[in-house]
């Protein structure tokens, strides 16, 4: 098995060799939908090199002691200098990068791609990593291992370990993509993820990058979309003081100015159009879903919609349609969703390079 393999190759390929993010990224090229070129690095690649640095028998030592929040997050802190102290070297990886299209040097988002993570039983959104705005060889193969690194974040091992899963098996792949330079950008369900009513589309969105809806920073727009006519049944503009933008190669917050931040994040026309996409990824998957994306700039000049990760939906999908909805705090019932959509942990690098 090749520890690297492009995106589209992903679709039939086993959830062991490359997690559920790179499993949802091929369904969705599959389908010929709009994914930023990119490639996976297997968990073969991962288990190869912790298994050549002789790092499988410290990682078990350093869990034995991870009981407690101050002790998970000095389990974090040493998982991390440990695996940080050797260099990753792969010509499989140098060859993939300096393949995709934008130049030798091109900005790259970094996220992680665990075998457990995205799959419809369980989500490890926001446990594990997403590095952002990575430029050059090096920094790449630096932040795939800072990504490896994030299996024990102190929320990844709490999470195995309330499923009963043993870290021991656990493994992850790491998705490396185009950035995107966002005009806006968010999340969608193919149901109302407040209520579970499976016959509308939700779509949450706001100027820029997702950072700030993925934070909780600002309140998105929310759209639902009639999933058989698709209209638009309502919708409901939220002022958006700042957004989340590229800025000299960096990820910058940029305040707006008050019309601009009262104004909508989508037209009527990419509203519909996300929610078209989110009914076929549903039928193609035979299974409610949520999907990122984000709108920038495309070959005709005009935005251009891409799809940025495609996962089961955990919450409804799981629940027995007679019990109450889930709880989540009212007062941002909205944000509190897109969180749980979008993943809670996602890290800025700040050198100059990118991602959406």
């Amino acid at each position: 098995m090749p520890h690297v393999l492009d995106l589209a190759e992903c679709s039939r390929v086993s959830l062991d060799e490359i997690g559920g993010k790179a499993r949802g990224l091929g369904r969705l090229l599959e389908q010929s939908l709009e994914v930023p070129p990119g490639f996976v690095v297997t968990t073969g690649a991962y288990r190869e090199w912790m298994r050549a640095n002789g790092f499988d028998g410290q990682i078990e030592r350093l869990l034995a002691r991870a009981d407690g929040v101050t002790a998970l997050q000095d389990v974090a802190d040493d998982a991390l200098r440990l695996l940080e102290g050797a260099e990753l070297e792969s010509s499989e990886i140098d060859v993939a990068y300096r393949r995709l299209p934008g130049g030798p040097s091109v900005p790259v988002a970094i996220r992680s791609s665990a075998i457990d993570e995205d799959a419809a039983g369980a989500s490890f959104a926001g446990a594990q990593d997403t590095h952002l705005s990575i430029t050059g060889h090096r920094e790449v193969r630096r932040h795939i291992v800072r990504c490896w690194a994030s299996l024990f974040t102190p929320a990844a091992i709490s999470y195995r370990r309330r499923l009963g899963l043993d870290h021991r098996g656990h493994a992850m792949a790491v998705v490396v993509q185009r950035m995107v330079a966002a005009e806006a950008a968010g999340v969608m369900f193919s149901l109302d993820p407040l209520s579970g009513d499976p016959s509308q589309i939700t779509v949450e969105s706001t100027f820029g990058l997702g950072g700030a809806l993925v934070s909780g920073d600002v309140t998105p727009d929310r759209f639902s979309v009639d999933k058989v006519t698709l209209e638009i049944r309502s919708r409901v503009i939220s002022v958006k003081p700042f957004a989340d933008r590229i800025v000299d190669g960096e990820v910058s917050r940029v305040e707006l100015d008050s019309r601009r931040a009262e104004m909508s994040s989508l037209a009527d026309d990419e509203v519909l159009a996300l929610a078209r996409v989110a009914k076929a990824a549903e039928r193609q998957m035979d299974r409610a879903i949520d999907m990122e994306w984000a709108l920038g700039p495309g070959p005709s000049g005009r935005r251009h919609l891409y799809l940025l990760q495609a996962r089961p939906e955990t919450v409804w999908s799981n629940t027995p349609r007679s019990t109450d909805p889930p709880e989540t705090p009212r007062a941002s019932t909205s944000s509190a969703m897109s969180r749980i959509a979008f993943g809670m942990r996602q890290n800025t690098n700040r050198h100059p390079e990118t991602e959406t």
